[in-house]
């Protein structure tokens, strides 16, 4: 079952895990800029790959996050990359 991709942000990850969403809220600056792209790169995987979102994965974005860390895999479609 993956997540309905057309929800805002917030919502889906409300949907993974109420916790990880109230973290994310809380986020602001570049913690949030590094967060979302980190989150939406795992959300568009997991649709790709037709899983589910995994709680451990958005749950260590967002610690990454918060450690001004950009923490994620590069994809070879990464159309801001040089």
């Amino acid at each position: 079952m993956t997540f309905d991709s057309h929800l805002p942000l917030d919502e889906r990850l409300l949907k993974i895990d109420h916790i990880q969403a109230r973290r994310f809220s809380k986020l602001s600056g570049p913690a949030l800029q590094i967060a979302t792209e980190g989150i939406v790169r795992h959300l568009r995987a997991c649709d790709r790959m037709d899983v589910n979102p995994d709680t451990s994965a958005v749950r260590e974005i967002i610690d990454d996050a918060l450690n001004g860390r950009r923490v994620f895999a590069e994809t070879a479609d990464d159309r801001r990359a040089a």
